[in-house]
């Protein structure tokens, strides 16, 4: 009968251990999961963020190395050469040079004296002088004869003309001496010159050649304007200038064109002479 059923099943769950007790509770697997896929998600999406700074700071010393490399190859195409080195030097020392040369007195400022005691040394002869005005150089010349000379230059023509006249004829060791323009020379007589280069063609050589160029003359054909008479004659601010461009265009490799020039100090009277006596 069914109320007896039920009665044996009610009395049956009496009868059971801790009767009274709850029943267990099923565990949730399903939040179990859940918090492993959280833990998962995280994990995962920090490993991305890491990844993505790896990939971030490769980029970035990816850039710096190709900036580099770039200033690299810009430091080498403008580093000169070996060749170019060698020139910018010999041209430094070409200009420290041509300043120093420059920088001695002009042509006129030197004296020939005569007639000087054997034994008078260079600075003996220096502070006599000095009482004129500034000497920037004394050379004395000793031969076979029993006085001697020295040429004497002043700082300026002004001061060489001023000790003409004041030291000729004055007494120095107790010899009279004799005080005189020196003839140190300054022009160069230059030869075969291309019969057609004008007087612009020729500065620009000498200009290039050596320091302190004054003047450029270079004659004309008489049965054509159009053409020189194949030399020419070089003014410079004095005979160190003079000298020094001299050896430059002695050399067997400097060319007019593909002329092989002739070059010799000219007669320091005037040009006609000059050329006659070539």
């Amino acid at each position: 009968m069914p109320g007896t059923r039920q009665k044996d099943a009610t009395a049956q769950n009496s009868e059971s251990p801790g009767g009274n007790s709850e029943p267990e509770k099923p565990t949730n697997s399903g939040e179990q999961v859940d918090l492993n896929v959280d833990n998962d998600q995280e994990e995962t999406s920090e490993e991305e963020v890491e990844y993505e700074e790896i990939e971030v700071e490769e980029e970035v010393e990816e850039e710096e190395e190709e900036e580099e490399e770039e200033e690299d190859e810009a430091e080498e195409e403008n580093k000169p050469s070996d060749g170019e080195d060698a020139m910018r030097v010999e041209d430094e020392v070409e200009k420290k040079k041509h300043a120093e040369l420059l920088a001695l007195p002009p042509h006129g400022s030197e004296v020939y004296i005569g007639g000087i005691p054997r034994e008078v040394s260079e600075k003996d002869l220096k502070v006599f002088c000095q009482s004129v005005g500034e000497v920037a150089q004394v050379r004395i010349m000793k031969g076979k004869e029993s006085n001697g000379y020295a040429f004497v230059t002043f700082k300026t023509k002004e001061l060489a003309s001023k000790a003409m006249e004041e030291l000729n004829n004055s007494e120095f060791k107790g010899k009279r001496i004799k005080c005189s323009p020196s003839q140190v020379k300054h022009r160069l007589f230059i030869g075969n010159v291309p019969k057609d280069w004008t007087v612009e063609d020729m500065k620009k050589v000498v200009a290039k050649v050596g320091p302190g160029v004054i003047s450029v003359e270079l004659l004309k054909d008489p049965q054509g304007s159009s053409r020189n008479r194949g030399f020419a004659f070089i003014e410079y601010h004095n005979h160190a200038c003079a000298e020094y461009s001299r050896q430059k265009m002695s050399n067997s490799q400097f060319k007019l064109d593909n002329n092989a020039p002739t070059v010799s100090w000219a007669d320091p009277r005037n040009s006609e002479s000059s050329a006659s006596s070539q």
